[in-house]
């Protein structure tokens, strides 16, 4: 069928008025969507083996909150041999993760290092027996044998035997301890160091029972130190505050989701790395909830700094010699400024 001249003169018509509008007759493009800028690098560095202590980070990852805030996010595993405040100083890597007793005394040693955020509020440090050895209580620990890792883990230790009136020298033994718990299981040493989150699960998936346990707990007996914060480089915060707020914004989101569904989160770290099995990876996630969110603690402060922690810290880790000279807690060394911009933007 023939196309009428009114039919014709339309067609004509519309074709002026694309032209005179730039328009064509493909498809216009959609100019409310926004290409995403580029992602700038930034690199952190655990303290120790990818595993559920650092969830919140590779939640975040995972879930593309870094990505979301212009951030292309490498997180680099730590080891035995790896000492994140070297790295940091060093520029290897932007921002770190480690115990606040060790920062300190990197500090103390001229090192322009600060730390910027607080994840765990509570230690996860104990010390293990069996209940079968008759320690019940701090002073029942005179005589006997106890494991440390040692390398900064034993200041607590020490903390816990003075304030029972107890000489670690003399009034008790001090063995190296390996990061199994054979040495408890087998009865070469009396009590273990354990971590809530590790080596305290380990002793019930070997077959014991709480009941056949005994746990003093550091923070109970008023001897924690604070453990994982995040920390940086002088010199680097001072050229990406912006940088850095925006990572702790995404950091701190990731903690609150894992924290709040800890099953979640052991399986997105069992992901990355399954060098323990799903079953450890998910207990170790529900232990870390418990420091990163302790009882009673308000999850809108995840990551925050409290001063009379680090004071604690301080001044145990003076005492016992972790310190050769008073840590110095000043706005360069422990500040939580970013802290606040990353919860009030």
């Amino acid at each position: 069928m023939k196309k009428s001249k009114f039919t014709s003169l339309v067609a004509v018509i519309m074709l002026i008025l694309l032209a005179a509008t730039g328009c064509s007759s493909a498809a216009t493009p959609d100019t409310t969507k926004t290409t995403p800028a580029k992602l700038e690098k930034v690199t952190l560095q655990l303290k120790w083996l990818p595993q559920s202590q650092f969830m919140g980070y590779y939640l975040a990852q995972a879930k593309g909150y870094y990505k979301d805030a212009g951030i292309d996010l490498e997180i680099l595993p730590g080891g035995s041999d790896i000492i994140p405040e070297q790295q940091v100083y060093n520029g290897v890597a932007n921002i770190g993760v480690t115990w606040v007793s060790s920062l300190m005394k990197y500090q103390s040693k001229g090192w322009g290092l600060v730390q910027t955020g607080q994840i765990f509020q509570k230690s996860a440090m104990l010390l293990v027996s069996k209940a079968s050895s008759g320690i019940n209580t701090p002073a029942d620990l005179k005589g006997k044998k106890i494991g440390s890792w040692f390398g900064g883990n034993e200041f607590e230790i020490y903390a816990l035997l003075e304030k029972n009136a107890l000489k670690k020298d003399t009034d008790v033994k001090l063995v190296q301890q390996d990061y199994t718990m054979n040495q408890l299981l087998k009865g070469e040493i009396d009590a273990a160091s354990a971590m809530t989150y590790n080596e305290y699960g380990l002793l019930l998936e070997s077959g014991l029972k709480d009941s056949d346990l005994h746990v003093i707990n550091m923070n109970d007996a008023g001897v924690a130190m604070l453990e994982d914060c995040l920390f940086v480089n002088s010199d680097w915060i001072s050229k990406n505050q912006d940088l850095y707020v925006r990572f702790m914004k995404a950091s701190i989101k990731g903690w609150a989701e894992a924290c709040a569904d800890p099953a979640a989160a052991g399986k997105i770290v069992f992901d990355v790395d399954k060098s323990v099995s799903l079953d450890h990876q998910l207990y170790m996630a529900k232990e870390v909830a418990k420091l990163v969110v302790p009882t009673g603690f308000d999850p809108a402060n995840i990551g925050s700094i409290d001063p009379a922690a680090v004071k604690q810290t301080a001044d145990l880790a003076l005492k016992y010699g972790l310190l050769t000279k008073a840590a110095v807690i000043s706005e360069d060394t422990v500040t939580s400024k970013y802290w606040k911009l990353a919860t009030t933007k």
